[in-house]
């Protein structure tokens, strides 16, 4: 007998990819950027004697040189070799380090922007977040599951169970072996258990189907669109 299972699995950052940002030494040509961004927006929006009535200037600078410093960490040497990647991955080493998600919303405003800035001055006129949907992304900044569908032979369902348990644990180690640093991967169970209705796998059998409510379909829909989005790029 053939069976479809369903095993959920969970990713998770245990630990920040970069550590003290702070003691990360700096080229110039970054500290120039962040020093000539802020001081473009006092030219343009006139927001200086805001940022300085409410003591944020300095936080928002550390903030950028921070972003700056991850960069490098990662690899950059150019200003316009950041990238929308590295932005996130700047989100979530904060978001490990205990900062709020509501506040990290309000920052990647900032950093958007920066990042823009960054671009243009490199001498690139694309806009280097076209496309990238930032309300998704923070979604990713905890831990993400991924559920896996596979065919398992067994006498009954019972079997199957105990098959998928097993596979399940196999999977989640192999997963681990590959993982990247800090990050932790955890086999979280069966999540069903069908077996296949045609007694033969033939062209189009099939192998698995369930009912939705509307806010489960509405998600998968989600999901839907982003995969034909990028599809067409």
């Amino acid at each position: 007998m053939w069976f479809t299972v369903s095993l959920l699995f969970c990713n998770k950052r245990i630990e920040p990819e970069v550590h003290d940002l702070e003691t990360i030494r700096l080229p110039e040509i970054f500290r120039n950027a962040v020093h000539d961004f802020l001081q473009s927006l006092w030219e343009q929006e006139r927001i200086w004697e805001r940022f300085w009535r409410q003591e944020q200037f300095w936080e928002w600078e550390r903030l950028l040189t921070n972003f700056c410093r991850y960069a490098v960490a990662k690899g950059v040497r150019e200003l316009g070799d950041c990238r929308y990647e590295q932005m996130l991955g700047f989100l979530e080493n904060r978001y490990l380090h205990g900062v709020s998600k509501s506040r990290l919303k309000q920052e990647v405003k900032l950093l958007s922007e920066f990042m823009r800035f960054l671009w243009a001055r490199a001498g690139k006129t694309e806009d280097p977040l076209e496309s990238e949907d930032l309300d998704e992304d923070f979604d990713w900044l905890e831990e993400w599951f991924e559920e896996s569908i596979v065919l398992i032979q067994a006498s009954d369902e019972k079997e199957a169970w105990q098959k998928a348990e097993a596979l399940g644990e196999q999977i989640a180690l192999e997963h681990q072996r590959e993982a990247n640093f800090g990050v932790r991967w955890e086999f979280v169970g069966v999540l069903s258990v069908y077996e296949l209705l045609d007694e033969e796998l033939v062209d189009r059998a099939e192998i698995f189907s369930r009912f939705l409510t509307a806010k489960e379909a509405k998600t998968l829909m989600k999901a839907y669109r982003l995969a034909k989005r990028a599809r067409k790029v």
